[in-house]
């Protein structure tokens, strides 16, 4: 027979227990990153200010770069990287006249006659490709997550953004326009690269 405090004991243990979900299994043993909670907050007062902050415009972006002693030193100084193994992101304005945009594909873009002359081509979406948004971010790195899958879904959320904010645009040829954004680099660019948008405005 159970003694009476062995009877209270049970009784005690039964009420602490409850049915622990699949989610919150794997919660507790996996708690999710801090930093995926509100990005939405993250992408309106820390990614779009930082890269407005940062952007030169094209033409003089472009030659700084150039005449730099070297693509580190040009890195270091004009863009940024969180690791050595990751090409260079740079911040870049660009304002001029869209003069295409094409839709053929659900990877959108439109090409804007810069103001320097250049034509440089701005990623519209809906999907945006790559993760420059993230990269390009100084608040968060891979060291801040739990793998790299994650960190996959960090960089798809904030782009995410970036499409809403240029399908809610609706860009048309002929629009003059100023977008700040980030394209990278390997190597010391002839040209500016395909730049993933970050704020867009009509002049």
């Amino acid at each position: 027979m159970l003694t009476r405090i062995g009877l209270t004991l049970i009784i005690i243990m039964l009420s602490g227990c409850r049915i622990v979900s699949q989610k919150e299994l794997a919660d507790l043993k996996n708690p999710p990153n801090p930093k995926m909670a509100n990005i939405s907050q993250t992408w309106q007062s820390q990614i779009v200010p930082q890269i407005g902050h940062d952007a030169k415009p094209a033409a003089e972006l472009l030659k700084a770069v150039q005449s730099a002693k070297d693509f580190d030193e040009a890195c270091k100084t004009y863009g940024y990287r969180s690791q050595d193994e990751n090409p260079c992101a740079f911040s870049v304005q660009v304002s001029g006249t869209i003069t295409k945009v094409d839709t053929t594909s659900r990877s959108g873009k439109i090409i804007i006659k810069d103001a320097s002359g250049q034509d440089i081509t701005v990623q519209m979406g809906p999907i945006i490709r790559g993760t420059l948004l993230r990269d390009a971010y100084k608040g968060a790195s891979y060291n801040d997550f739990n793998d790299q899958v994650m960190y996959g879904d960090y960089g798809k959320a904030i782009n995410q953004f970036a499409s809403t904010m240029m399908q809610d645009f609706k860009p048309k040829e002929g629009d003059n326009v100023t977008i700040t954004g980030v394209f990278s680099s390997w190597d010391i660019p002839q040209s500016i690269p395909d730049v993933t948008p970050a704020s867009i405005k009509r002049q």
